[in-house]
């Protein structure tokens, strides 16, 4: 017989199978459960019960008539008012906020233009739980409770998902930020770096079908997530993965890092931008989109200098990914960011560069996917991620979403010591 041990994982485990059907395809049945996840319908009938009676899913009335003798199915849906999750965004010259509710929906957003390298840390901090309570503000919250943030920070952040260990765009080191807004809202909170997250974006999709891949920024930095087994990989001691900053030429260009010759200074956009037009590049905040998109079409349209730099950044990258198959085998790109939107200037470079520095060419045949926006992306890979998180505290608490308790409103004074 299976310990009550046993027993509680397995049901857990089922109910997380359940919540990810959900998460899949928004809605369904007691009986479309049970063939989607191969549970029995007796099985997905009682989940599925539990969690209607828990408030985690709603009932919205007939799908479809029986298959021989009963009543007509019920369709379910995730309750989006059984909580909130926040995603926030830290990036070149400014604060992203996204609130949605548990269904996926977006309730609010707001955004602020802010210098960010004299922050301190308790700065920082204000800045974010301000934008956090104006966002909020106005009865988005409803009866939700703010469950889960998850907070995105170009740079590197530590493997706890408390810290940031550094960032291009922040002066301050090693500083947590995560415990004071937790203080603050009463959500769990989590700090993790903005591309290593961005393979979350693709958690419950069916954009790329491949278990391993990579996501590639290309914009304001250079920076990677990956997919490996089927999970987002994470260093033992810090978010890792900082492909932008792996050496292309020694004692070469200036990165942003403040070392030389890292991929970011000739794949960056202001690499980009400082190779074609000759001028000093603003680390502070981004190249334009206007601005690069004008560089695409010069390059488009012939000029040398533009055409040049556009080419040298993308042998930076294929290189680049050409010592990454030799390490991890070659997997499946996607391309995020400004630099994505001029993939037919990068592409052919990219593809070279890999052909002559991975072994036998390795690679250089793979799919590429494009998605430009890189905000967005990154705000769905975040919000995926809390999203993700509710769901397994839910799956561990049968009564979960009938335990709810109400956040007191987030007061960015109040967090301050």
């Amino acid at each position: 017989m299976l310990s009550k041990a046993d027993a509680d994982a397995v049901r857990s485990q089922n109910r997380r199978i359940i919540l990810d059907h959900f998460r899949r395809f928004k809605v369904s049945t007691r009986r479309r459960m049970s063939e989607a996840t191969g549970l029995s319908l007796s099985s997905t009938s009682a989940i599925g019960s539990d969690m209607v009676r828990s408030a985690i899913l709603s009932e919205i009335g007939s799908a479809e008539p029986p298959k021989g003798r009963g009543r007509p199915e019920v369709s379910l849906e995730l309750c989006g008012a059984v909580a909130r999750v926040a995603a926030v965004n830290i990036t070149v010259g400014e604060i992203a906020v996204t609130v949605c509710d548990y269904a996926g929906a977006t309730l609010a957003t707001g955004r602020r233009e802010l210098g960010l390298s004299q922050l301190s840390p308790g700065e920082l901090v204000e800045a974010v739980l301000t934008l956090l309570s104006q966002t909020t503000a106005g009865g988005v919250m409803g009866e939700g409770a703010l469950r889960q943030i998850v907070v995105c920070v170009q740079g590197v952040t530590d493997a706890a998902e408390r810290r940031i260990a550094w960032s291009p765009v922040l002066q301050m080191r090693d500083v947590d930020i995560a415990t004071p807004i937790e203080a603050a809202t009463g959500a769990a909170t989590r700090i993790l770096n903005d591309c290593g997250a961005m393979p979350e974006r693709f958690r419950w999709g069916n954009e790329v079908e491949a278990a391993d891949f990579a996501t590639l920024f290309i914009g304001f930095g250079v920076g990677m997530g990956l997919k490996l087994g089927g999970r987002t990989f994470r260093g033992s001691h810090t978010s890792a993965v900082e492909f932008g900053h792996l050496n292309h030429i020694p004692r070469g260009d200036l990165c942003r890092c403040g070392n030389r010759g890292c991929i970011e200074a000739y794949a960056g956009d202001y690499a980009i931008w400082r190779a074609a037009r000759g001028a000093p590049s603003a680390v502070e905040r981004r190249v334009p989109d206007a601005d690069m998109r004008g560089l695409a079409a010069a390059a488009r349209g012939g000029e040398g200098a533009a055409k040049e730099a556009f080419a040298r950044a993308g042998e930076a990258i294929g290189y680049g990914l050409g010592r990454l198959f030799a390490l991890i085998d070659p997997l499946p790109i996607v391309f995020v960011g400004s630099g994505a939107a001029a993939m037919d200037l990068l592409e052919p470079s990219i593809r070279r560069g890999i052909a002559e520095s991975a072994i036998a060419g390795a690679g250089a045949d793979i799919p590429f996917h494009v998605l430009p926006d890189v905000d967005r992306v990154t705000m769905e890979a975040a919000t995926t991620l809390a999203l993700a998180a509710v769901d397994e505290e839910f799956s561990r608490a049968p009564s979960a979403g009938a335990r709810m308790e109400t956040v007191a409103p987030i007061l960015a004074a109040e967090a301050m010591p």
